[in-house]
């Protein structure tokens, strides 16, 4: 009987505790042919001994056996947390009822008796490392909603509360403010802000890592402009503790990477080391390369942490949270996120650490001097100067009324001029009606019609204008899907005023 185990072959390690040779060999040999791997053991006491070393995936257990029988072996291990959901099929010559049912009630999940069939030791063998494989994934989907659920009701929660607290002072006739109070008011709101859109940035990107909807899109990338251009808001958090930011990477460093994941583990990294840094202390972001392998480190000065809680940090099911050095809140998500994108990008991660004495995590990548597609950045010197007197007229399809607002203030001392629309029918009727129309920036998110298909109808009579697509998706399967739409370019939200603006350069700049 061939059982397809491709699932686990070749990954699943059987223990085989017997004290008779015979035994160990046959069903040794039984399941070497099925691809798994195997550990003879010919006692209880040194089956103990090995499963402390090294836990297997699934155990046979023989009963009769000297010094502890297989009962007394199951006991022991169900006793134990590390050791309590390993599979253990009792594999016996006692067939009495009995025994089978003492056997369950110590823990074990099957009962084989001798003699024993080959075909029924190989589908028992499967049919257990399956279920034991699929309730695996069941405690780790339980336990990542148990993690989002903890996120939205305390570490969300919280700010969004705050944050309505302050915006209600504000518009309360009855409260006086002097222009410095809400000057340090908007200040702290727009800090918080920031936060809660960083959170929820990462709750979008786990939950997409999730679904494996991440599509990794490498290119060359100058590694310190990474850094440099994308750590405005931890430059801002390092700030308000007066704590020294330091950057030292090589500008000469190019990278094959994926430059918007590479910039969130390094944002989500040097966020954490600052939280736990004091205020006064330093954090320091660093590269060098070695063996064809470059490391990005970000160390700090701050309280450390123990060997425990390293030990838990990047598990989802292990509660590691604690109050940064100013009481800031932890999820922990951002360390998680850190660990499953750097293994996207075919990395490794490790932390050192010492209480009280600071903390180093370090992320590494294989290297080399080959030279892939290269970002474009043709763009990047030009003024703002050069531009401002360039006329355009740009459609803002926008239902959000704050981000269209936004987008309008940012360009104060430019020519250009705006029309707006809240939808993807009257952006398709605002073209129409506007041949003269130079760009449009395109809201994915709309109620009804998506920008998607709004560009989709625009582009049936319209296929010179410029659009570019904005939204708050930002990995590069959502930018493939607004250029399959027939959109020309896409920014992220929020959108960033410098690189929007290099966009329209890039389009218009004559």
């Amino acid at each position: 009987m061939n059982i397809d185990n491709t699932q686990f072959q070749n990954i699943a390690n059987i223990l085989i505790v017997d004290d008779v040779p015979a035994n160990l060999k046959i069903l040794g040999e039984i399941l070497k042919l099925e691809g798994y791997k195997v550990r003879p053991v010919p006692n209880g006491t040194l089956a103990l001994q090995v499963i402390e070393k090294e836990i297997p995936d699934l155990i046979l257990l023989d009963i009769m056996m000297p010094e502890i029988d297989g009962y007394e072996v199951c006991r022991r291990l169900r006793e134990n947390p590390r050791f309590v959901d390993i599979p253990v099929i009792f594999i016996s010559a006692l067939n009495e009822t009995q025994n089978i049912v003492k056997a369950l009630k110590v823990g074990g999940v099957d009962y084989v008796t001798k003699p024993f069939q080959a075909e029924e030791v190989i589908a028992r063998v499967a049919t257990h490392l399956k279920v034991n494989m699929q309730q695996k994934e069941l405690q780790k989907l339980n336990a990542e909603k148990d993690k989002l659920f903890s996120i939205i009701s305390h570490d969300l929660r919280g700010p969004l509360g705050g944050f309505m607290n302050y915006t209600e002072m504000m518009t309360d006739e009855s409260m006086e403010f002097t222009e410095a109070d809400l000057k340090e008011m908007a200040m702290e709101l727009n800090v918080s802000a920031k936060n809660i859109y960083n959170l929820l940035e990462n709750l979008l990107n786990w939950a997409k890592l999730q679904r494996n909807q991440i599509i990794i899109d490498k290119k060359t990338h100058n590694l310190s402009q990474i850094v440099t251009d994308g750590l405005d808001v931890i430059f801002e958090l390092a700030k308000n503790k007066s704590i020294d930011l330091a950057i030292d990477i090589d500008k000469n460093i190019e990278i094959d990477t994926d430059a918007n994941i590479l910039l969130t583990i390094i944002r989500n990294l040097s966020s954490n080391a600052i939280k736990f840094t004091p205020t006064g202390g330093k954090v320091t972001i660093n590269s060098y390369i070695t063996n064809n392998e470059i490391t990005i480190s970000v160390s700090d000065n701050g309280i450390g942490m123990s060997a425990e809680i390293i030990d838990n940090l990047f598990k989802i099911n292990k509660d590691s949270n604690r109050l940064g050095t100013d009481g800031e809140a932890s999820t922990g998500l951002g360390l998680i996120l850190c660990k499953d994108f750097v293994e996207k990008l075919d990395g490794k991660i490790w932390i050192e650490s010492e209480v009280d004495k600071g903390s180093k995590f370090l992320i590494c990548f294989p290297y080399n001097t080959h030279k892939s597609e290269k970002a474009d950045s043709s763009v990047s010197n030009l003024t703002e100067e050069n531009f401002k007197n360039q006329k355009l007229k740009i459609l803002i399809v926008e239902d959000d009324e704050i981000s269209d607002r936004v987008i309008t203030n940012s360009f104060p001392n430019f020519n250009f001029e705006f029309l707006h629309v809240k939808s993807g029918i009257e952006a398709i009727e605002t073209c129409k009606n506007n041949l003269d129309i130079d760009l449009i920036l395109m809201d994915i998110m709309l109620p009804g019609m998506d920008g998607y298909i709004t560009t989709l109808k625009i582009r049936e009579f319209n296929k010179d204008i410029i659009i570019i697509a904005q939204t708050v998706l930002t990995h590069k399967g959502d930018s493939i899907k607004a250029i399959e739409a027939g959109c020309n370019d896409h920014v992220s939200k929020p959108i960033d005023k410098s690189k929007l603006l290099e966009l329209i350069k890039k389009y218009f700049l004559k």
